[in-house]
């Protein structure tokens, strides 16, 4: 194979970069608001993140499809950021398009219920814990087990968020998709794969809405279920404080709070970082933390129970973005 074949190839396979001038442009094709050079910090619960080159809050459904089509003829990357929970953002921020949702993909609406079920419909931007209330007040039966989730419906779907007692792939009916062609395709529960904390979802397919099926039981059962749950994650978690939510996935065998914990590793801080004295498996921002320092608790966490317990903790917890240059 000569030399400009080869060369021509590499070229082909090498990522395009943007077209000069895109954020301009971006500027008068959206409807919704536009936020250039956005610091992530502001849109995360961990309040660490630097800045997205572009923060975009569609005005609807077409506007979100218009600039999706857009992203893709002129080279931009794009991310979706939902509550900001589960997600660490790198000091040096996230290059193209940063989409949220939650200010017009916010519908909630029960569509059919029967003395024994209910069927209700939430777009991706809609709060987790607006469902969880919903349910408390109407009893649907389990919601309680999704209590105290920090994210919306897009995001949450995306990684079958839950907690130890259940997550929230018991409930769903059929998830509906923004596909990369800008055409909407609803998958049936039978045809999505949910496993511990991930889906088979496609990562270039937008969730648009999620339709969920609850039984229904007696009101006050369910509230009484639901303050149990309250008073026990207020208890054993640093809800308080700044922080990113279980970093760790549990491994096969154990609790990786209780691994992290054995170890000692409780209270160690890393700059404005702590991995929290309240709940092993959560790192608190307690003091203008960065990226930086998270990723090395992360580490050390991952070293340490790799090295004496002979276990290798997966994160839980999504890490974008880019690092500062030094």
């Amino acid at each position: 194979m000569d030399a400009a074949l080869i060369e021509s190839l590499l070229q082909e396979r090498a990522p395009q970069l943007p077209e000069e001038g895109w954020q301009q442009q971006l500027l008068g094709l959206a409807r919704g608001e536009v936020r250039l050079d956005e610091p992530l910090k502001k849109h995360t619960t961990l309040q660490i993140g630097g800045p997205a080159d572009a923060m975009v809050f569609p005005a609807d459904l077409e506007d979100l499809r218009a600039l999706v089509a857009f992203a893709h003829e002129k080279h931009v990357p794009w991310t979706i950021l939902g509550w900001g929970s589960n997600v660490l953002v790198r000091d040096g921020g996230v290059r193209g398009i940063v989409f949220r949702l939650q200010k017009t993909f916010s519908r909630f609406e029960v569509l059919d219920q029967t003395e024994t079920e209910a069927l209700v419909e939430a777009e991706a931007g809609v709060p987790l814990p607006k469902i969880v209330e919903a349910g408390k007040q109407n009893g649907w039966l389990g919601v309680e087990t999704l209590y105290g989730i920090p994210g919306s419906v897009g995001g949450v779907l995306k990684m079958n968020a839950g907690t130890r007692a259940g997550d929230i792939s018991a409930f769903v009916e059929s998830i509906t998709v923004l596909r990369p062609d800008g055409t909407l395709h609803s998958y049936p529960r039978k045809k999505i794969k949910f496993e511990y904390r991930s889906s088979n979802l496609p990562g270039k397919e937008i969730v648009v809405s999620g339709k969920f099926r609850f039984k229904k039981g007696e009101p006050a059962a369910v509230q009484e279920a639901v303050a149990k749950y309250q008073k026990k994650r207020h208890d054993s978690q640093p809800l308080d404080t700044a922080n990113v939510g279980s970093v760790f996935k549990n491994p096969e065998k154990g609790f990786a709070a209780e691994m992290i914990d054995e170890l000692g590793l409780k209270g160690v801080r890393v700059g404005g970082a702590r991995i929290s004295q309240k709940h092993a498996n959560f790192i608190v921002n307690e003091n203008g933390a960065s990226a930086r320092d998270v990723l090395v608790l992360i580490g050390l966490i991952r070293d340490k129970v790799k090295d004496e317990l002979d276990v290798k903790l997966e994160l839980e917890v999504k890490v974008i973005g880019e690092d500062e240059p030094l």
